[in-house]
């Protein structure tokens, strides 16, 4: 055995999965390196050290070594993720025909832990307080998703008729279409995103919206987007704004998020999905389609949602940003996500689905998936925001950051995220169009549009400034609220009192 640098190990082998940045004093600054035979061994010089180095009686360190040397001789490498933390954990390697998925055993009594359990085999989302992550879907989840299903197959061929000039005719040159759901409840955060792109003059015509009702459809149209409208699939969606993450309305709205990039897929086309509480600092599609860079080694890229739970092990991936090139494997992911609609259902998330989904589609295909870290700067969002990375926040306030977009993740319901937006200082809306149908831009505002204008809504409703409010002492903001409330319990003001 040896080891090896884990900053080293990640950036010599990209395996996809943000790392998590090693902490001083807690042991998880080094991989450990086994190797099955004498020939999987560095170089001769390096590996007759090592046998000498096991051979010595009085010897109990592992050697250390540089991640070339480390897999030189790998002909083949078997990487195991595992959180080393304050868990009486053991890890056992068995020489056994192949696996390529992890066993979670746990000594489990009714309320978690129970050292004096036998072992027994677990769901990987079992945690050590007793709950589990992954219960299988019930009987009902199954009925609701293929009442849905059939649906759905039934009007495809018909479907995909309607959609393909529009997938057209909004596709870059390089075959990639932006995708984004919303309904009316959501309208002014798909406002406001067309609003913030024009203040900063950017090309945002590859943008297709699925619009789940027939306002938000005349409403894309009118802030000068190509919009579609699917009845046979979406009538049943509620036009209204979930309340809150995981309820009903959230949940119809994460299945039409799976049925449209299914859609777009099949048509062959790249998809950059993006939910409508983005914006964008620089159009991102050129960041994807560069083709000198590694990423063109992947099939699927994600924005890190920052919450590295059981629940979204190992990728964390955020559903609510994502790039994807087309090919045979992400084609067939898309399907497959498609038909696991009841694990959607049940466990009220989206991405929860897809990231279980996607891991063994990783594990089966070799589907390449790259998760951009949150400690890198260019794909921020709600992790940052609430005061994860106050340092963070403070340098794209100043302007010594270069993101791409910033996502408003991680947030209770749509009024919290406008809030949010405003103290960002990224809102762009009128307040006088704020939950507005296309056709009822007031009067005076409407008066100043140009009659022949193919973007109404757009040029009543934008602002060219950003439209800045305190509303939480406690949350970022690009103008000091000292005198706001706080939203969380215990958390301190972002700026120092004056």
């Amino acid at each position: 055995m040896a080891r090896t640098s884990k900053e080293d190990f990640f950036d010599q082998l990209d395996i996809g999965v943000p790392m998590d940045i090693p902490k001083e004093g807690d042991g998880d600054s080094e991989v450990l390196f086994l190797y099955s035979k004498n020939g999987a061994l560095p170089s001769t010089y390096m590996k007759e050290s090592m046998i000498q180095h096991h051979k010595d009686p009085t010897s109990t360190a592992i050697p250390s070594i540089t991640m070339k040397d480390a897999v030189q001789n790998c002909d083949y490498l078997n990487v195991i993720l595992t959180n080393r933390d304050k868990r009486n954990q053991c890890i056992a390697i068995v020489p056994q025909y192949e696996s390529y998925h992890i066993q979670k055993w746990m000594r489990l009594g009714p309320d978690g832990i129970d050292s004096t359990k036998d072992l027994e085999l677990v769901s990987r989302g079992q945690q050590s307080n007793g709950k589990n992550q992954f219960e299988p879907p019930t009987k009902k989840d199954r009925k609701a998703n293929w009442d849905i299903l059939s649906r759905y197959y039934e009007a495809f061929p018909n479907v995909m008729k309607e959609l393909k000039p529009l997938v057209e005719h909004v596709a870059t040159p390089h075959k990639t279409v932006t995708v984004m759901v919303s309904n009316f409840g959501q309208s002014e955060l798909l406002v406001n995103f067309v609003c913030s792109a024009r203040s900063r003059g950017l090309d945002i015509s590859s943008v297709l919206v699925f619009a789940t009702d027939l306002e938000t459809k005349a409403l894309a149209e009118s802030l000068g987007l190509t919009a579609f409208y699917d009845k046979r699939n979406f009538d049943s969606i509620p036009s209204e704004a979930a309340n809150r993450y995981g309820d009903r309305m959230f949940t119809a709205m994460m299945m039409a998020k799976v049925m449209c990039v299914q859609m777009v897929s099949s048509l062959g086309y790249n998809i950059l999905f993006q939910d409508v509480d983005i914006v964008w600092y620089k159009n991102p599609i050129p960041f994807f389609e560069d083709k000198n860079t590694n990423l063109q080694n992947f099939d699927m890229m994600f924005q890190d949602d920052g919450g590295h739970s059981v629940r979204y092990a190992p990728y964390s991936a955020n559903s609510g940003f994502y790039y994807v090139r087309h090919n045979t494997r992400t084609e067939h992911f898309f399907s497959a996500l498609l038909n696991a609609g009841d694990l959607i259902l049940k466990t009220d998330s989206h991405q929860q689905a897809l990231i279980s989904t996607m891991s063994d589609h990783v594990s089966l295909y070799g589907l390449k998936v790259k998760v951009f870290s949150r400690d890198t700067d260019e794909f921020p969002g709600g992790f940052h925001f609430h005061m994860r990375s106050k340092t963070y926040m403070k340098e794209l306030f100043a302007g010594t950051v270069d993101p791409y977009i910033f996502h408003m993740s991680w947030t209770l319901n749509k009024d919290n995220k406008l809030s949010f937006l405003q103290q960002l200082g990224e809102w762009y809306v009128n307040e006088q169009c704020v939950q507005k149908e296309a056709k009822a831009i007031p009067t005076d505002l409407f008066a100043k549009v140009d009659a022949n204008s193919k973007t109404p809504f757009a040029d009543a409703c934008c602002t060219a400034e950003p439209i800045v409010k305190c509303h939480y002492r406690d949350k970022p903001s690009k103008i000091p609220c000292y005198d706001s409330p706080p939203i969380d319990k215990g958390k301190p003001s972002f700026w120092a009192a004056p």
